[in-house]
């Protein structure tokens, strides 16, 4: 489990490592601050676009 913490140092929620799949918002209670938080990798279905543009682009070239 990881510690998300808001600029200011209070902990804003506990998560495992891949729990956050899109953007999230949350304010903080003690501060007010706002926070957006994205996960860290890409998604899976994000990394299979790549390659497949990546194919076409080397199919292009060559």
């Amino acid at each position: 489990m990881e510690n998300i913490r808001c600029g200011c140092g209070a902990l804003l929620f506990r998560a495992g490592h891949g729990a956050i799949h899109g953007k999230i918002e949350i304010k903080c209670r003690r501060c007010g601050t706002l926070n957006s938080l994205r996960p860290a990798e890409p998604s899976p279905e994000r990394r299979e676009r790549l390659s497949e543009r990546d194919a076409c682009a080397s199919t292009v070239r060559g």
